[in-house]
């Protein structure tokens, strides 16, 4: 996937839509597009979050304590975010359904761009809050 087009759909994530342009270019600077293969863990529940990952291909399974808790299949959907931003243990197992692609997004440049971006950390902390008030 050519990076302008990851740059549009990272931009319209609800979790970056209000970030500057620049700051997700830092983040496309710091991420990398993995393949992803069936049944393979991205997010492991208790684990501290190293990544927030934007799918690209595929669909995931999110289980919470063992159950199913959602199934995401939309290109661009966002999961980690909650952890990696607080730097507390994932609440839930994210893993591949089958095989598909991921954009992987380290905590560090996450951090490092919220500090450089304050509009990003805005934006990322209104998102989290929109989510946890749907649970």
């Amino acid at each position: 996937m050519e990076r302008e087009d990851l740059n549009l759909l990272l931009s319209r994530t609800e979790a970056f839509s209000s970030a500057p342009g620049e700051a997700i270019e830092l983040l496309l600077d710091a991420a990398e597009v993995k393949l992803i293969s069936a049944s393979e863990t991205l997010i492991r529940e208790g684990a501290s979050g190293e990544s927030i990952w934007m799918l690209l291909e595929g669909e995931l399974v999110v289980d919470v304590g063992g159950q199913l808790a959602n199934e995401l299949s939309d290109r661009g959907v966002v999961v980690g975010e909650i952890s990696a931003v607080s730097q507390t243990p994932a609440t839930a197992t994210v893993r591949s359904k089958g095989e598909g692609s991921a954009l992987c997004i380290p905590q560090e440049a996450l951090h490092r761009a919220m500090v450089e971006y304050p509009d990003l950390a805005g934006s990322m902390l209104r998102s989290m809050a929109k989510y946890l008030g749907r649970l």
